[in-house]
């Protein structure tokens, strides 16, 4: 079944086959959708679907249950439950591989192989096919074998500890497997562009070590540069030991981020606040990312003694109006609610047909208009019922509904 025109996005036209679960190919692929990719969504029945679909908190309405972290990364796709271990669900899924421009995978090195689902053998199906293989550490190497999990990755990363002193504490994000969605997004979209403009498929080997490791680019700096010098002992200070950037407690008991870091910031700082003998006259653009030397020690007293005088959001208003960067730091329950929030749109509503009510979502990671003034992203349904679209994609298999595809 076709389903009824809809306006342009950059990736309308393009199908993505999801063979993915949890957090990073589902959230990658949420992404492909929202800028108009057709992603169908496998899921295992073995497992209930989606593993993330178990989840808690659940939203519970009109006699169902779905997990808010199921939600959170499956708007605008499809569903279809295919059993892949038996030659029924084998042949429907290399029937929707002909139809398909991407296939993304998220299993350890060889498992998709052992289901008939890896790179060669979906290649032979369909030869112009990008297929992308999410993993831990990637296809080779010693670890290609080791369950991907997030904080591993990040131990491995060396975003834990800013030296091998340091006593590490756990991340407060799935560091590992945003990075590594974020690769997948880029390489599918860079594997399309080829295509369109060489007529080659592509495979694509993502790791979220690898794609970790290359946003330390000023974290390596104090490594790198004692690995060309071991005598040199400078340093990158932006983790803590900066007084003029870092984390302050106010009145309130709530927090403020500091960013006063440029000289002119300080200064102007300094000077509204009665205390033009904390400026350094000799301060350099070198002086920026340190910890000021016995200077940032009288500078963090200030700093402490000042902000405990007034409530965090009182402090935001006589900040910002004087265009200081000083922000409130905030919990999760407080950023909807922000103007912040409100005018770059972080978060909407979205009907969810099946529960029928109304749920949260979280924003598009940037804005996109096109020269026909239409927006680049767009919402079209929301998370979709464990194998709703079984009956529209699947035909002529045994005991399914269908392998006859039609999926533009």
């Amino acid at each position: 079944m076709t389903s009824a025109p809809r306006p342009l996005q950059p990736l309308t036209g393009i199908c993505v086959l999801d063979l993915t679960r949890l957090l990073p190919g589902p959230w990658a692929t949420m992404l492909l959708a929202d800028l108009g990719a057709d992603v169908i969504k496998v899921e295992n029945p073995a497992t209930g679907g989606d593993p993330a679909r178990h989840a808690e908190p659940h939203y519970t309405a009109n006699g169902q249950r779905e997990s808010v972290y199921f939600c959170n990364a499956n708007r605008n796709k499809r569903s279809v439950v295919l059993n892949l271990k038996d030659q029924a669900g084998l042949a429907a899924l290399h029937a929707l591989v002909r139809e398909c421009d991407v296939v993304v995978d998220g299993s350890r090195p060889g498992a998709a192989e052992r289901l008939g689902v890896g790179y060669e053998q979906l290649r032979a199906i369909r030869p112009t096919l990008i297929y992308c293989a999410l993993s831990g550490f990637g296809q080779t190497g010693p670890l290609a074998q080791l369950a991907g999990h997030d904080l591993n990755i990040a131990g491995m990363s060396g975003l834990l500890q800013h030296n091998a002193r340091e006593t590490p504490s756990m991340p407060s994000m799935l560091m590992g497997d945003y990075a590594g969605a974020v690769m997948v997004v880029i390489g599918i979209l860079s594997a399309l562009v080829d295509r369109e403009r060489h007529g080659r498929g592509a495979f694509i080997d993502v790791s979220m070590l690898d794609a970790l490791i290359s946003f330390t680019t000023i974290q390596m700096t104090s490594a790198f540069a004692t690995r060309v010098d071991p005598a040199n002992t400078g340093a990158v200070e932006g983790w803590g030991g900066n007084p003029r950037y870092g984390i302050y407690r106010t009145r309130d008991g709530k927090y403020l981020t500091v960013s006063l870091l440029e000289r002119h910031y300080w200064n102007a700082f300094c000077r509204k606040y009665g205390r033009e003998d904390l400026i350094n006259p000799d301060e350099t653009e070198a002086d920026r990312l340190t910890t000021h030397g016995v200077r940032g020690v009288l500078y963090r007293e200030f700093l402490e003694a000042l902000f405990v005088t007034k409530d965090r959001d009182a402090w935001i208003e006589e900040l910002h109006a004087a265009a200081l960067p000083v922000c409130p730091l905030f919990a999760p329950e407080e950023l909807a609610g922000t103007p912040q929030a409100a005018a770059r749109r972080h978060f909407f509503d979205l009907h969810c047909a099946h529960l029928g009510v109304t749920i949260p979502q979280i924003g598009f990671p940037f804005h996109m208009t096109m020269s026909d003034d239409r927006n680049a992203f767009a919402v079209r349904s929301g998370p979709p019922v464990l194998g709703e679209a079984n009956a529209e994609l699947l035909s002529d298999v045994p005991g399914r509904a269908s392998t006859r595809v039609d999926i533009r």
